[in-house]
């Protein structure tokens, strides 16, 4: 394979492009450092924009002022609807915002191999087409949404439950255009027509929006690894197949509506929970009061939404909780002094990750991230440890976070409190 060389070297490295990957970068970048996002799809927004997961499912105010800009400019582009959003307006809002701060970008690039020694991260080995890169940077942040970049580098990790090891499902989101005009329904020789709302793979819907949309949640794929390739095209391609049936139902209940996009890549609610210095459990965010860690760079606001491990349908487990912060230690895995994780793969159980995954929580991870790497380079600091936690937090603050719990309201649309359905 040959090698090429970028024409500088970056100060910080950000290990994929979703929610979380873009609000680092764009945190980091407007404090002035060179940032370069390696990034294996073509846009930024990950499974909100090529997944279209195109629903926001926690509270959106005081998540930081790079998320309040994604709503008021999704809301100049008359393209949010309550909680819902079009993810193709959210694609350039991203590219408006990234542009601005001035961050370097690699799409089609995947990182293959992190070099690391002693706790601190010499270097990361990305392709992108028949190029190999070796790519040097003061920090990394991963935010590849499965703990790739840290589990390259040798972090310990956590998967699935712990009982039989079941991650929490994958599901492909779709939607629906009324077109106006009736239109042939169709079924494929060998697929089981779905006749009920009870025979449904997934979650109930579709949901209808305006502009004569109906966006559909309804796949649900089981018993499948994301971070294992085979596990994962198996999983894709049961989606599509689910879809088919999906397609027919929704079309039988709405004869003039048409499909008219599913997601590029499927979403994945669990991979890897890579194991920080604290790790959030259930027991963190199921007490009456507030949970307030002092070193709190973000708040979750999202009910625990733990759909079931082994049933298809809407069963599952989804309990209001009261807003709890998350705990800077989380984002740090064990051992590593350079190196910070974001979004989903943060260190915490199965239960704590089910209401922490979402949207607006994940995206004020990726800028506490990355205005906590700058704080230390502009502090000389090559320790993340030593970052200073007040300062940090004041940054932050004075970034449009809200990180006192109590000032956050629960988001709870949807509560079934059955521990018992997510078996």
């Amino acid at each position: 394979m040959k090698t090429i060389q970028i024409p500088f070297e970056p100060d910080v490295i950000v290990m994929g492009a979703g929610t979380a990957g873009s609000s680092a970068a764009v945190a980091a970048a407007r404090r002035g450092f060179k940032v370069l996002v390696l990034e294996e799809g073509n846009c930024f927004g990950g499974v909100s924009t090529a997944g279209g997961v195109n629903e926001f499912y926690a509270n959106l105010e005081g998540m930081g002022n790079i998320f309040s800009h994604l709503v008021s400019e999704l809301t100049q582009f008359d393209a949010l609807e309550g909680r819902f959003f079009k993810g193709e307006y959210l694609k350039l809002i991203w590219q408006t915002l990234v542009d601005e701060a001035g961050v370097y970008t690699m799409f089609h690039t995947s990182v293959i191999d992190v070099i690391a020694k002693n706790g601190w991260i010499k270097e990361v080995v990305a392709v992108s087409g028949s190029y190999q890169m070796r790519l040097k940077a003061k920090y990394y942040i991963d935010t590849t949404g499965e703990g790739d970049g840290a589990f390259l580098a040798g972090a310990d990790f956590d998967s699935g439950n712990p009982e039989n090891g079941r991650t929490l499902h994958m599901s492909l989101t779709a939607m629906f255009y009324d077109t106006g005009i009736k239109r042939k329904n169709y079924l494929p020789p060998g697929y089981e027509p779905i006749n009920s709302v009870e025979d449904l793979p997934g979650l109930r819907g579709p949901v209808r929006l305006a502009d004569n949309r109906r966006y559909a949640n309804m796949t649900k794929i089981m018993g499948h690894d994301p971070t294992n390739p085979l596990s994962l095209s198996q999983a894709e391609q049961e989606a599509r197949r689910q879809l088919v049936r999906i397609n027919y139902y929704v079309q039988t209940l709405y004869p003039t509506y048409a499909l008219i996009f599913s997601g590029q890549k499927i979403g994945i609610r669990e991979g890897r929970r890579i194991l920080g210095e604290y790790c959030l459990t259930q027991e963190d965010i199921l007490g009456e009061i507030s949970k307030d860690f002092p070193d709190g760079v973000a708040v979750a606001t999202a009910q625990i939404d733990f759909h079931s491990l082994s049933k298809p349908g809407h069963a599952g487990w989804r309990q209001a909780v009261q807003p709890y912060s998350i705990p800077f230690r989380a984002m740090i895995p064990q051992g590593f002094s350079n190196l910070l994780v974001a979004g989903k793969p943060i260190s915490g159980d199965q239960v704590a990750l089910s209401s922490y995954r979402m949207i607006p929580t994940v995206c004020a991870m990726g800028q506490a991230a990355g205005t906590a790497v700058a704080l230390a380079l502009e502090e000389g600091c090559l320790d993340i440890h030593k970052v200073n936690i007040n300062s940090l937090r004041e940054l932050l603050t004075k970034d449009g976070m809200e990180l006192n719990p109590a000032n956050h309201k629960p988001f709870a649309p949807e509560p079934t409190p059955n521990r018992a359905d997510a078996a």
